[in-house]
């Protein structure tokens, strides 16, 4: 069997300003839950032990519940440091687990291990004994005293070791038995099998399988999460329109296209137009454009233009304005790129946006679709609002 120990049960005494950074939210789940998944979710797995603090036992175990992570079989508390909670976990299992078993041991404060990472400590430590993960180092590294630099280092052969790091059961049982016998102080489970001489392969680590250790480590996170920041809000909106047999005079992204055929509609039948009204709108919690244009067609009002700048006013009161926009159009006609210029233009002075936070593309659609038949045009936008 292979086993999975996550270590939880640290202070977060380096991370400034947090209680405990694993209860902290990142995209919508505390750090923790990214641990606990990695490991629950993978086929390798057998059973999974979170060692915990006393002040989040209860916490971890209602996520737990929440979430039904099956493969939690016990939450245990843990130790003073890294060594003792590693002991404890050892302890669930000591009655049950082989010599030849893998123990992957984790922190929680690395939420993204890859699960290629796992499979291969697995793997490996099942061969050879003893595997980690980790990275190899890109910068130069100084040994220094209080006051100078003592000498530099051949990063070829340095390597910042993560976790996962994995053994099987009776080397690392040996391992921590003979720490303890030693008095020897670890900081993680390869120094433990150093100590007897215990050889340890590696492999590298993925690029965002990084611990948690400061705030900023957060933020990186957050960043590679895709968590967007507070003050940032994101919407997408659709419209489409067939074209009309004869009639001609296009109106497309604010531009009267004389020459092309006219789409049908109510209003002028500005696809763009509409698109990005419902993009805003869905940002802002506000309705589709049928609600407020039906009306205002009703009254003589059909110009989509006269549309937006009444819901830019609505944006405008919620103190949000547009960041950036970005239209996809589909259709055989018109081509779109030789009229991107103009498009950009015409639509910056419509949203009062800077050309540059602007990016229009197209598809002809290949026949695939009416649209890609040459019947019709259909538009897709994505804009993000941030706070004036």
């Amino acid at each position: 069997m292979n086993y999975a120990i996550i270590l939880a049960a640290g202070e977060s005494q380096r991370c400034e300003g947090v209680k405990d950074k694993l209860l902290v939210e990142v995209a919508g789940q505390p750090i923790i839950y990214y641990s606990l998944m990695a490991f629950n979710d993978h086929p390798d797995i057998d059973d999974v032990i979170l060692v915990v603090n006393k002040k989040n036992e209860e916490k971890f175990t209602k996520l737990i519940k929440e979430y039904k992570f099956k493969k939690v079989s016990k939450i245990v508390l843990g130790g003073s440091s890294r060594q003792e909670s590693l002991g404890q976990g050892l302890n669930v299992i000591e009655k049950k687990a082989k010599p030849k078993d893998v123990i992957i041991v984790h922190n929680g404060a690395n939420p993204l291990p890859s699960i290629n990472e796992i499979t291969e400590c697995i793997n490996i430590s099942a061969e050879n004994g003893a595997c980690i993960v980790g990275h190899f180092i890109n910068s130069t590294i100084k040994e220094i005293s209080k006051e100078k630099i003592l000498k530099t280092h051949n990063r070829e052969n340095l390597f910042a070791a993560e976790t996962p790091q994995a053994a099987q059961y009776s080397i690392l049982k040996k391992a921590l038995k003979n720490a303890i016998k030693e008095k020897l102080v670890t900081t993680d489970e390869a120094m433990l099998l150093e100590a007897i001489d215990q050889d340890i392969s590696y492999i590298q680590a993925d690029e965002h399988n990084i611990k948690i250790t400061k705030s900023s480590d957060i933020k990186n996170l957050k960043a590679i999460l895709g968590e967007l920041p507070k003050d940032i809000k994101v919407g997408i909106g659709q419209d489409s329109h067939m074209f009309k047999k004869e009639e001609m005079g296009l109106f497309l992204g604010g531009l009267e296209l004389k020459d092309e055929k006219k789409l049908k509609a109510n209003s002028d039948g500005d696809v763009i137009l509409h698109a990005i009204f419902n993009a805003i709108s869905q940002a802002i919690g506000e309705n589709s454009i049928g609600f407020y244009a039906d009306e205002m067609c009703e009254q003589g009002i059909k110009d989509s233009k006269e549309y937006l700048k009444m819901l830019l006013s609505k944006t405008k009161k919620k103190k949000l304005k547009i960041n950036s926009l970005g239209i996809m159009l589909e259709c055989k006609t018109p081509k779109i790129d030789p009229l991107v210029p103009k498009l950009k233009k015409s639509l910056s002075e419509i949203l009062n946006l800077k050309a540059s936070r602007i990016g229009i593309t197209a598809t002809s659609g290949e026949y695939m679709t009416l649209f890609g038949a040459g019947l019709g045009i259909q538009c897709f936008a994505i804009v993000s609002l941030k706070k004036e």
